[in-house]
């Protein structure tokens, strides 16, 4: 089966819905928990690469040589045609890694913003068959500016990019669709100080969360599921054309 690596940055690591809209779109999975001291996978062990979210910065990446190494594999997947998708820090890698930019939002954001699709992500594999209604987490610090000649594909919530798609398979998103009650739950304890940081109340936060968590997984299914058929689909020709 075609393999994806799942590539983690925070200390508490988890997939979450991704886990199961990944799997059931036809792919196994190999989590790589880069915090630990795992390598970064080589390009011609994988079939797709989806880069995960954490609290380091891309504005930090002459200090960090691990975010920097990854930032080269991720253009180098892109010009290989290999599929890649980011999310929220992972998003904002790809995007400095393409020649995109990543800059400090003027507030910390912890909120529930709409899913909007603009008029390109029409027929998009990821974007372009969202839930209706669908909205999503953000908790963000920074922001990205989209790569030259990608195309953005969500209407933007605020002073960041939202969704983009480069190429032909390479997706970066600014939101949290993998995030289950356990990994929220988690956050909560973890990084509290965020709360305040956004000037968000926790007993608001959780109530805001309540409407929207149940939705989550069929937001996952539609993103990291679409996802993994990008992979399967891309793999399959790719057999295809050795046996012919």
């Amino acid at each position: 089966m075609p393999l994806v690596a799942c590539l983690h940055h925070l200390e508490h690591e988890f997939l979450g819905h991704a886990e199961g809209a990944l799997r059931r779109a036809g792919v196994t999975l190999e989590e790589r928990r880069l915090r630990a001291g795992d390598p970064l996978p080589s390009l011609d062990e994988v079939d797709g690469i989806l880069s995960l979210g954490g609290e380091q910065s891309v504005l930090d990446l002459e200090l960090d040589e691990a975010l920097a190494s990854e930032a080269e594999l991720l253009r180098r997947a892109v010009s290989a045609g290999v599929p890649v998708l980011g999310v929220c820090l992972g998003g904002q890698l790809l995007a400095h890694a393409l020649g995109g930019s990543v800059r400090r939002l003027p507030r910390r954001k912890v909120y529930w913003a709409p899913l909007e699709p603009l008029p390109p992500a029409t027929g998009d594999p990821l974007l372009g068959a969202l839930p209706p209604g669908a909205r999503a987490l953000h908790w963000n610090e920074d922001g990205f500016e989209p790569p030259p000649g990608a195309v953005e594909l969500l209407r933007r919530p605020g002073p960041s990019g939202e969704a983009f798609r480069a190429g032909e398979s390479a997706w970066g998103v600014q939101f949290h669709a993998e995030v289950d009650e356990p990994a929220l739950e988690g956050w909560y304890g973890d990084w509290g100080a965020a709360l305040a940081e956004a000037g968000v109340d926790e007993r608001a936060a959780r109530a805001a969360d309540a409407p929207h968590m149940p939705a989550q997984a069929a937001l996952s299914e539609a993103l990291f599921g679409g996802f993994g058929r990008v992979v399967a689909a891309r793999a399959a020709r790719s057999v295809a054309g050795v046996e012919s």
